[in-house]
């Protein structure tokens, strides 16, 4: 029987990671497009090599490591080198993604946070999209360590909530507390293994 799929996606900062976290201590396998991003950028992988050809080895340290505040402010600058990058990237972390939820049960949980920027794969059943208050979001990008012009830049080249909602089947908004997040979650949790069993 086929793996039955949710994708999770959302602007920086709306709280994926929150809710992916209760969804992974309700039973679901999350696999995260970031997580593995970070994996495929380790020195010695092909996609950290391509990076590095493509945008320089002053992108990295001595040992080979890319930077990613370095790497990011040269994409946001540049949308053709965002372009290249996302080329580099999205086919490799797609594969993985796909591979990695294979016989997943109940179901799976796929983070994708330009989801709506790059289109659904087509073996996602189901997507979630959460959202949160512009000026939330940017306080939570803030409280990461991000400074205004790079909030601002994030923001500018990520989807808008309309385009997200044109391409969700669930909206959860995260407006609240954890502990309300943590409902609203667990709630579609139930929806999504009754979805899954019927898949």
């Amino acid at each position: 029987m086929a793996s039955f799929r949710v994708a999770l996606t959302g602007g920086a900062g709306a709280g994926k990671s929150a809710a992916a976290q209760v969804f992974a201590e309700c039973g679901a396998l999350v696999v995260d497009a970031d997580q593995i991003a970070h994996e495929l950028m380790e020195p010695g992988q092909p996609a950290c090599a391509a990076i590095l050809d493509a945008f320089g080895h002053d992108i990295a340290d001595s040992e080979g490591r890319i930077l990613r505040a370095r790497l990011r402010a040269r994409v946001f600058a540049d949308s053709a080198a965002r372009k290249t990058l996302e080329g580099i990237l999205h086919p490799p972390i797609r594969r993985l993604m796909e591979h990695r939820s294979e016989g997943a049960r109940p179901y799976a949980v796929l983070v994708i946070p330009l989801l709506a920027e790059t289109g659904c794969p087509t073996s996602i059943n189901r997507v979630l999209a959460i959202e949160t208050d512009p000026s939330r979001q940017r306080q939570r990008l803030q409280d990461r360590g991000l400074d205004p012009d790079t909030i601002e830049r994030l923001l500018a080249i990520q989807a808008t909530t309309t385009a997200r909602r044109a391409c969700a089947d669930d909206i959860i908004v995260n407006d609240g507390s954890l502990d309300a997040l943590t409902a609203k979650v667990r709630a579609l949790h139930s929806h999504y293994v009754t979805l899954a069993k019927a898949h």
